[in-house]
């Protein structure tokens, strides 16, 4: 059989010597799409997945399917020595290898062994103080010169250091004994085999391929350009299997009632999961006695009334904890951007100053943002303490000593920090605020630190005071990095969950509306309503869509980006 040279300008074979092995991997993509199109038959055969639906083992049937076709039509072109062909045979045996390997460590236990490593870890927390003993002395070795004796033994020392604490941390949590003999036990198993050799094919089918760009005529242009995407395919895939997959999940769960506590298969809705969520009623009330309840649609229940002239009107909703998480989320986000934003800059202001220590502090500032959410909580939930919380405890030294100086009787006040409804959506924004300044305050530093000096002199050599420079010449400089600071806390805001759920719990009635995320959050995985849930979620993603866009298009300072 032949082997003619077609499209894309390819040229002939340096020699035959490709050829042989080019029929190899031919061989190997039409066993890959006969192997996909057995896993889409047996994907319909099942009889339910998840009780999710027909839908979604039609959706992954037809996925495999095309990866099927995919590998047929690759194998074809290259038969014709056609750079489509091997460009596609590479993606498919690449993200093949990948997959393969991803499943090698499940089948391994290799994941569970990272949950053992990490629980060794906190077990052997007192060895990680020798590990940065250790980092400290190779560092101070290197500050001296080459060839110094400080620096070559110093050096060897502080590995040594480092090396026997990793060593001490492996034999603790078991993972140097038993871990590595249960890997070993686990690798030589039939079906991990049969992975590893199905990995190393696709390996050497896509490594042969690559090396191979002479024999199909490849230009530099297009050796850049499948460079460029083989380094982008590790997190394709990563995004395709733990973002795309869970993201396309959720936009159809949000037309079912799938629920998984429940035997029966999600069954499709249409739009009545919105509808329920979004649907209002509006009456009038006739006279001040007669209830809510009356003027408003059956099915729905009284969420606001206010009036106007002598008018009272009626807001109902038949999901009224939806509303009020809405609304509690944007005040959330309205009290998150005062108190996160104008400390923030004033902040960036003072450690833009040249006074001694400034970097030192900037660091010291930086390291709420990057501190656990739930480590942050458990602080603060003992500062919030109404009994012996520092917080309540400096309130009533502020009120003795108001008492003492004025001879007043004003009670302790006795803050309820986490169990007052009144003030809960406070507690949870000073927290969040006092995280996110550090991080805004850097932003607004590398900001403050881009404002040409020449023009803040020379505002000073014509008279203008601080706060006549700050007004006229900082402030409208720093509009592109106020614009994404606002942007980025706003995005933040309404997605809050983590710092809710860790600082109140969900043992708390009032925690259910708190934000609309915590409330999708109690639907999905406490009522168990995906379905319900997902089309929150959705909900919620298009409001903050809406948001992104109205700043961008309002904003004053967008007006920078475009200039």
């Amino acid at each position: 059989m032949a082997v003619t040279s077609r499209s894309m300008g390819a040229s002939q074979p340096e020699s035959g010597k490709a050829l042989p092995a080019l029929y190899v991997i031919m061989v190997w993509q039409v066993l890959v799409g006969g192997g996909c199109l057995y896993v889409a038959s047996q994907i319909l055969q099942i009889e339910r997945i998840f009780n999710l639906g027909n839908f979604v083992q039609i959706f992954l049937a037809g996925v495999f399917t095309l990866i099927a076709a995919a590998s047929f039509f690759s194998a074809y072109r290259l038969y014709q020595i056609n750079g489509t062909g091997r460009l596609l045979a590479m993606g498919i045996d690449f993200t093949g290898m990948v997959l393969a390997l991803l499943y090698l460590g499940h089948i391994t236990g290799l994941y569970l062994g990272l949950d053992t490593l990490a629980d060794g870890l906190y077990r052997s927390l007192s060895w990680l103080w020798g590990i940065a003993l250790g980092y400290m002395v190779l560092w101070l070795s290197w500050r001296f010169p080459e060839g110094n004796l400080i620096r070559k033994y110093g050096g060897y020392a502080g590995l040594g250091v480092m090396a026997a604490c990793v060593v001490i941390i492996l034999l603790t949590s078991g993972l140097l004994l038993n871990g590595i003999s249960a890997l070993v036990t686990n690798i030589l198993r039939v079906d991990s085999i049969i992975v590893i050799v199905v990995a190393v094919i696709f390996g050497m089918a896509s490594a042969y391929l690559l090396r191979k760009g002479d024999v199909f005529g490849e230009t530099t242009s297009q050796r850049d350009t499948w460079q460029g995407w083989l380094f982008l395919m590790p997190n394709f895939v990563s995004f395709v299997l733990f973002f795309a997959g869970p993201l396309l999940l959720s936009f159809y769960l949000s037309f079912t009632d799938y629920n998984p506590a429940q035997q029966n298969p999600a069954q499709f809705v249409g739009l009545s999961n919105y509808t329920q969520m979004l649907s209002l009623s509006i009456g009038t009330l006739q006279n001040s006695e007669q209830r809510g309840a009356e003027v408003i649609a059956e099915g729905h229940a009284e969420l606001t009334r206010f009036t106007i002239g002598d008018s009272t009107i009626v807001i109902g909703a038949r999901d009224t904890l939806f509303w009020y998480s809405l609304f509690n989320t944007f005040n959330y986000c309205l009290f998150l951007l005062v108190f996160s934003i104008p400390p923030a800059l004033g902040l960036a202001m003072l450690l833009n100053s040249k006074m001694p220590g400034m970097k030192f502090f900037r660091a010291v500032f930086f390291i709420p943002s990057i501190a656990a959410v739930v480590g942050v909580a458990l602080i603060w939930q003992w500062l919030y303490d109404p009994t012996i919380g520092y917080i309540n405890y400096a309130i009533l030294q502020v009120v003795n000593f108001i008492n003492g100086l004025f001879g007043s009787q004003i009670a302790d006040p006795a803050v309820k920090w986490l169990t007052d409804e009144r003030i809960l959506m406070l507690s949870v924004v000073i927290m969040a605020a006092w995280q996110v300044i550090g991080f805004n305050s850097v932003i607004f530093l590398a900001g403050l630190q881009g404002v040409p000096r020449e023009l803040v002199e020379a505002a000073t050599v014509d008279g203008a005071n601080r706060w006549t420079r700050f007004r006229k010449i900082i402030l409208p400089l720093l509009g592109p990095t106020t614009f994404f600071v606002t942007i980025t806390t706003l995005i933040a805001g309404l997605q809050a969950f983590a710092e809710p759920f860790s600082l109140i719990g969900e043992n708390n009635p009032s925690t259910a509306k708190l934000t609309s995320v915590y409330y999708l959050y109690n639907l999905g995985f406490s009522n168990f309503r995906m379905g319900y849930a997902s089309a929150v979620a959705w909900v919620v993603f298009i409001a903050i869509f809406i948001v992104t866009i109205l700043q961008f298009r309002f904003s004053s300072s967008n007006r920078a980006y475009s200039d």
